[in-house]
């Protein structure tokens, strides 16, 4: 266990790397299927494209 003097106090919270990497593994959950829905739609286009002209 660790000793709760060695906790800063309530208005000094300072995130670690693990606030952080929290942080960017939820933002590239939120922008991963759009992106992913964005360039499938287009590698569609461009096959649908190709198989025509």
């Amino acid at each position: 266990m660790h000793n709760p003097k060695d906790l800063p106090p309530a208005g000094e919270l300072k995130p670690d790397w693990k606030d952080f990497l929290a942080l960017v593994i939820a933002a590239y959950s939120l922008l991963l299927p759009p992106l992913l829905l964005i360039f499938g739609v287009a590698a569609l286009a461009l096959l649908l494209l190709n198989l025509f002209f």
